[in-house]
């Protein structure tokens, strides 16, 4: 089948290049969407477009470009993934995290479109014949990169740029539609001023395991037909070609289907459809038992529950599952609100006999839009082939799957039980040709098809158990349960107007519930980077040294306060909650850690300008408010950093000049200061400052950012000049 769609799309592109298809017209645009760096699936962007009942085509158009915000440079495009899915969330992982918990395989669900583009203001289209109508949701991030390559940039230093996406939304209608009821023959006519029409039939509410549409041509091989079959999703497609021609598909019960015809060549057509909804049985399954579940909704987003109740019980209730018929949940996902979080299907046998728990499975086969049958071998029958079961459930234990983000119309679960059996294998002697001994072994074949490994069409030794009795949880939560394991929190995110859930991820681990451990550190790493952040900072016991030797008090208790809480910060913020010391909230420890350093950087470039007492005194105090003020503002930003760095060097370069002048010589400070330590000093800050500023990356920020601990405090050591050379 997936061949046969791939021929279709193929042959309405080409048709689409030589002027067979309709016009699209732009009804919906969503312009300036903001795009963020991809670290986990909190960080996408949702564009929401709603797609018309009756829809021939539909072209999504996408455009990203960069916007500068701020910053020296300029902006350069970056590669940008787009994913687009109907009637929910496409769940995705792009940087290929590993997920702990049990999910429903993605093959299995409805299908998703993927492009990858770059933020160049160059425009790039998804088109989809015969979409189904209703919600269509995309996510588009900046595309994953590890993120231990990634560099630490410097607000104001380099570059800032924003990724904007602006979209839009294109259809194609059919030149003419039609009611039809199923059971009669409708002829319909194609020509080059009427070539599409779609055809709209309504399947009645019943089991049916299969429907085929007959169509008949007039023009035979002299003309070429599209066709899709389209309800909640696109069913079938196929390329008609021929006088007559049958196209299978499994119908969703009880809604209308959209059979859409497009004249791709030839001058005329008379095509002629019927679509008998004649029940058929499902096979190797004498009948279907419905299963009843009540919904029970709560006022948080995205809980809610499926109970199987009986009369006026208040407390779920076990049913019976048997061999001999398909058992089928049935539960509804509502439009928008339901499909942010997680649907957890669980299963347990509960009154096992005792002797038969070794040997009894429970197979259930997860399905949107209707239910599928489960072979003999306990296999699920899908549209596209065979599959393995999405649960297999012994009696010891229960079973789990879930469906992240799940797509927005009624589901079903088929359960059917097995009973591996022993297979008796007798073995003849030759010698005496009557001694008959018999062994019993293991039937391989049924343990192999009850393990999730391969998906049997049948297997003779899985025998016919009797009912069991089948305890249900069907149950929607935020993220995994609610929960993100035991390494991050389930949050609420809006993007898009749109609510979802998403697990925020902490000491490292990454994925949809926090399970994968790749950028997780060892202790013995941890402990390394924790060591190296704080012992760095004990470099400045020399500056303080020597600030209280040359009689810089001042200054000697500011570059201890910087000692002190840049220890304190680093010992809290780089522990990953293992070895931290925090002595007070972070965030105070990082102001503090902020504003001594500025601090630090302004005394002892006053002290580099010598002047008077109380000028110097006037300097400091009103230096440090200022500094205090900008750290609150906007501790990161590059004016913070250079306000104390530009006014005092040109204090220094005034105090200076003007001794100069009054001197009549340019040889001040004294010879030693003025050609060794002053350039030696300013070289090595320099140095830290580009290690600081161009250098770090989230792998080597521990190392690079010790190196600028060490830098400064030997510059500051270098740069304080003794007062002799001042005089």
């Amino acid at each position: 089948m997936r061949e046969s769609a791939l021929a279709v799309l193929l042959a309405w592109t080409l048709a689409a290049q030589q002027g067979l298809c309709g016009k699209l017209e732009k009804i919906a645009q969503q312009p300036s969407n903001i795009l963020v760096d991809y670290y986990a699936y909190r960080h996408i962007s949702i564009i929401h477009f709603n797609v018309p009942e009756r829809t021939v085509a539909v072209a999504f158009k996408f455009m990203a470009k960069e916007e500068k915000t701020g910053g020296i440079g300029r902006c350069s495009p970056v590669n940008v993934s787009l994913y687009l899915k109907s009637a929910s969330l496409p769940f995705v992982s792009p940087d290929g995290s590993k997920v702990a918990a049990k999910l429903m395989e993605t093959k299995n669900r409805r299908r998703h479109y993927s492009l990858e583009m770059q933020s160049n203001g160059e425009q790039y289209m998804i088109k989809i014949e015969a979409p189904s109508a209703g919600d269509w949701y995309a996510i588009a991030f900046r595309s994953w990169t590890d993120p231990e390559e990634g560099k630490i940039k410097q607000q104001g230093i380099s570059v800032s740029c924003e990724t904007v996406m602006d979209a839009e939304m294109f259809v194609e209608m059919p030149a003419t539609t039609f009611l039809v009821d199923p059971e009669i023959k409708y002829k319909v006519q194609l020509d080059e001023t009427s070539d599409t029409t779609i055809v709209q039939y309504l399947v009645p509410d019943v089991g049916l395991e299969e429907m085929s549409l007959f169509l008949k041509s007039s023009c035979g091989e002299d003309c070429n037909i599209a066709v899709h079959i389209t309800a909640e999703d696109n069913l079938a497609g196929s390329l008609f070609n021929s006088t007559e021609k049958s196209l299978s598909f499994k119908p969703y019960p009880g809604d209308f289907h959209y059979v859409t015809l497009r004249l791709l060549s030839g001058n005329a057509s008379n095509v002629t459809l019927q679509l008998p909804t004649s029940r058929q049985t499902d096979i190797g399954v004498d009948q279907v038992t419905p299963v009843v579940l009540s919904r029970k909704s709560f006022p948080e987003f995205f809980l809610f529950d499926y109970e199987h109740l009986r009369g006026n019980d208040t407390k779920p209730q076990p049913f019976n599952v048997t061999a001999d018929a398909l058992s089928v949940l049935s539960f509804e996902i509502g439009r928008v609100y339901d499909v942010g979080g997680t649907v957890t299907l669980g299963f347990k046998l509960v009154d096992v006999d005792e002797k038969y728990k070794k040997n009894i499975v429970l197979v259930a086969c997860v399905s949107l839009g209707y239910y599928l049958n489960i072979t003999s071998g306990g296999a699920c029958v899908r549209a596209q082939g065979l599959t393995t079961a999405d649960v297999y459930v012994n009696a010891t234990e229960p079973a789990y799957v879930h469906v992240p983000f799940p797509e927005a119309g009624t589901w079903y679960v088929s359960l059917r039980v097995f009973c591996p059996e022993e297979e008796e294998k007798k073995t003849i002697s030759a010698d005496s040709g009557a001694n008959i001994s018999s062994s019993t072994t293991s039937c391989s074949c049924g343990r192999t098809c009850l393990q999730g490994d391969v998906a049997c069409e049948s297997c003779d030794c899985l025998s016919r158990c009797t009912a069991v009795r089948v305890e249900s949880v069907v149950s929607s939560s935020p993220c995994v349960e609610g929960r993100c394991g035991g390494h991050g929190k389930c949050m609420h995110y809006m993007s898009g107007g749109f609510v979802f859930s998403a697990c925020h991820c902490t000491g490292g681990y990454r994925g949809f519930d926090c399970a994968d451990d790749t950028y997780v550190l060892s202790t013995s790493g941890i402990l390394l980077q924790l060591l190296a952040l704080t012992f760095s900072n004990f470099a400045f016991l020399g500056s303080i040294y020597v600030a209280i030797r040359r009689e810089y008090f001042t200054e000697a208790v500011a570059y201890f306060a910087v000692m002190f809480f840049s220890t304190f910060y680093h010992a809290c913020e780089a522990g990953e909650e293992i070895y931290s010391v925090c002595i007070m909230r972070l965030s105070v420890l990082q102001f503090c850690d902020f504003f001594n350093a500025l601090l630090a950087i302004w005394v002892t470039l006053v002290a580099m300008a010598s002047f008077g007492p109380r000028l110097t005194a006037f300097c400091q105090v009103t230096g440090a408010i200022v500094l205090a003020m900008g750290a609150e503002m906007d501790r990161t930003a590059l004016w913070v950093f250079l306000l104390p760095a530009v006014t005092g060097s040109a204090l220094i370069g005034l105090s200076w000049g003007l001794r100069c002048r009054r001197r009549r010589t340019i040889k001040y400070p004294s010879r030693p200061y003025r050609t060794i330590y002053f350039p030696a000093g300013v070289l090595l800050v320099f140095l830290g400052l580009i290690c600081y500023a161009f250098l770090q990356t989230r792998r080597n920020y521990y190392l690079v950012h010790s190196m600028w601990h060490i830098c400064v405090a030997i510059g500051v050591i270098l740069l304080l000049p003794k007062r002799k050379y001042m005089k």
